[in-house]
């Protein structure tokens, strides 16, 4: 038994003995005999960039909300603005109605 021990020690990688540390954990997938499922899903955060990710629930897309403590005053504003509901604009048509349809009898044509 003891010679066999040594024999595996002297080859290592080539009987297939792992030397596992903190960085080949986060590279590689996760490794578990039962997954919980997980559902491919986008991170979008409050700069514009994108992660993917596996996420529990099954969604598409999830943005992270913006800290209004962060910006300038004018875009807090804006941003406050743009919450609001719009108004809706009335446009109210005002015709002038001067045809005179006699000023065209000239060119209607008689059959």
């Amino acid at each position: 038994m003891q010679a066999l021990l040594q024999r595996c020690s002297s080859v290592g990688a080539k009987v297939g003995i792992r030397q596992l540390s903190s960085n080949t954990a986060a590279i590689v997938k996760i490794h578990r005999s039962l997954y919980a499922r997980r559902y491919p899903t986008m991170v979008v955060l409050p700069n514009g960039a994108t992660i993917n990710i596996n996420y529990h629930e099954p969604r598409r897309i999830i943005k992270l909300p913006l800290d209004l403590s962060t910006l300038t005053e004018a875009e807090r504003k804006a941003r406050l603005e743009k919450r609001k509901p719009r108004q809706k604009i009335q446009i109210q048509d005002e015709v002038e109605d001067n045809f005179n349809a006699r000023k065209y009898v000239k060119f209607m044509k008689k059959e």
